[in-house]
């Protein structure tokens, strides 16, 4: 007898385990279609544009080395100091921070292929915070950065930072712009325009280089770190270093219209628990010797309190208008300031003593400071408080 064929029986698949061959073959075919990694490990486009951007904007990214020299007749002590620069043209000429050359002897660059030549110096702004180099660049062709527009940066912005963090070399750090800050405290003075703030890693040595968008645009100028914090640096934004630029080619510093008061804007906290007529203005907290303010009778306070932990001064003057125009807020405040020359004579209202004033003043031309740090051994950026300071003019 002919043995029958063996009969095969179809199994029958539950809803559940389909789904799942289903799925694990799509798993197979997407991992088999994934992008293969490069001859040089990178995988994703935007690795491949970071490293590209690294490599262009190091070509145009110095190394600053500051000298200082000590004159006193007992110590006699040398120091240098390192930071970064930018290559901005073809002339030679490099952005770097103020706070990186102040009081410098003789002034180092180092371009990316090694080569060292002598600085010169055409201007320094403390209250920026931005110095202007020139070098006499080698014969040939020179690469230089390409200047973004600060004011279109979005919070959530990719950036990257680059410079030489503590001499070791060239180096990249990112992060995104996490906000923006205004009227913020240096060592040096106060920034009146707004600043970037990044989560970008800035360290001693990274002060003066780039801070770039993925575009390899320089939108910002490494320039400070936050006390006490982690991963918020700030920087320079780059149309605030043109200007500054502008006037340091011309002029070889900043003019800028010097009233002599230092301030703090009054708070309805302030208001509501302190029992003296108030409006809506600049407290007057201090006036400078020798200013046009001192010179027409502006009055600073002379009763120090401390409100929820905060300083002030009370008893002076408030700054409620000039030239007819509000300052009751920061962005008041800056707005005016943008238009106001140095000699220049405005009219002032001011608040004293519970009746409205008005004084008509000449402005001076603000002063520079005096040097203040003789002996760094590396840049360190400056540290910025976590409490708002005076505002300044």
């Amino acid at each position: 007898m002919r043995t029958p064929a063996p009969i095969h029986h179809l199994q029958r698949i539950s809803p559940w385990s389909f789904r799942t061959m289903v799925l694990t073959g799509v798993l197979a075919i997407v991992a088999n279609s994934a992008v293969p990694p490069t001859a040089n490990g990178l995988v994703t486009p935007e690795e491949i544009n970071t490293v590209r951007v690294y490599k262009k904007m190091a070509e145009v990214t110095v190394l600053v080395a500051s000298a200082y020299t000590s004159t006193h007749h007992i110590t006699q002590g040398n120091g240098r100091g390192i930071g970064s620069g930018v290559l901005i043209d073809e002339h030679g000429s490099i952005i770097t921070n103020a706070h990186v050359v102040e009081g410098a002897a003789h002034l180092m660059v180092t371009l990316h292929d090694g080569t060292r030549l002598p600085a010169e110096l055409v201007g320094s702004d403390l209250q920026s915070d931005v110095a202007l180099l020139r070098i006499v660049l080698p014969k040939g062709k020179h690469p230089h950065a390409t200047l973004g527009d600060s004011d279109k940066l979005e919070v959530g912005q990719k950036v990257l930072a680059i410079g030489h963090p503590f001499g070791l070399g060239y180096a990249m750090s990112s992060g995104i712009v996490s906000g923006f800050g205004k009227l913020i405290e240096t060592k040096q003075e106060v920034f009146q325009d707004r600043i970037i703030q990044t989560t970008a890693p800035i360290n001693p040595g990274n002060s003066g280089g780039p801070l770039v968008d993925s575009d390899d645009r320089v939108i910002g100028l490494n320039s400070s770190i936050l006390m006490g914090a982690q991963n918020i640096g700030f920087a320079i934004p780059i149309n605030t270093v043109k200007s500054v630029v502008s006037a340091l080619q011309l002029h070889g510093r900043v003019i800028r219209p010097w009233l002599g008061i230092k301030g703090k804007f009054v708070t309805d906290e302030l208001r509501t628990l302190i029992a003296l007529p108030m409006v809506d203005g600049i407290l007057v907290q201090d006036v400078d010797e020798g200013s046009p303010a001192e010179k027409v009778g502006l009055r600073a306070g002379e009763l120090d309190v401390v409100i929820e932990g905060e300083p002030w001064v009370l008893g002076g003057d408030i700054l409620v208008e000039i030239n007819g125009h509000e300052v009751k807020s920061t962005a008041q405040y800056a707005q005016v300031l943008q238009s106001l020359q140095a000699n220049q004579t405005i009219e002032l209202k001011i608040f004293r003593d519970g009746d409205f004033q008005i004084r008509n003043i000449m402005l001076g031309e603000r002063p520079t400071s005096a040097t203040q740090h003789p002996h760094p051994k590396i840049d360190v950026p400056p540290l910025i408080p976590q409490t708002l300071p005076f505002s300044q003019f």
